[in-house]
């Protein structure tokens, strides 16, 4: 398992002015959607990236970029489907590569299949993001 800092793919804050758990935290495995979530800050929305391993080459630097683009509005961070089969399977995220689901307060309040250019991405949360 590896994390999606700059190309790698487990889960991992953007590291854009935040400060980053341990090494032990971010390799950990996690169970629930919950325990991703803790790993954030609580006052901005978190979006997870569910994505095959064989479309990570093709979505790497768009998703980096979105980090960037998303900087204060929301976290943005990425499960490869592989290394979290059972959260992907529970939240309906293995059929489409990759599904996004935006969380607010905890709870989903959108979901993108198979897009992942930045500008669309950004554009579809951009407005639940304020």
């Amino acid at each position: 398992m590896a994390l999606l800092m700059v190309g790698a793919n487990a889960f991992a804050p953007s590291n854009f002015g935040v400060t980053r758990p341990s090494s032990t935290a971010m390799y950990a495995k996690y169970n629930t959607i919950e325990e991703i979530l803790a790993l954030f800050p609580d006052d901005k929305p978190v979006l997870i990236n569910f994505y095959d391993a064989g479309i990570e080459d093709d979505i790497k630097n768009d998703i980096v970029t979105l980090k960037r683009v998303m900087e204060g509005r929301a976290s943005v961070c990425s499960a490869k489907t592989q290394d979290y089969p059972e959260l992907a399977k529970l939240w309906d995220a293995t059929d489409v590569s990759p599904t996004m689901i935006l969380f607010k307060d905890g709870k989903p309040v959108k979901r993108i299949l198979g897009e992942y250019h930045f500008l669309e991405v950004s554009a579809k949360i951009g407005p639940l993001c304020e």
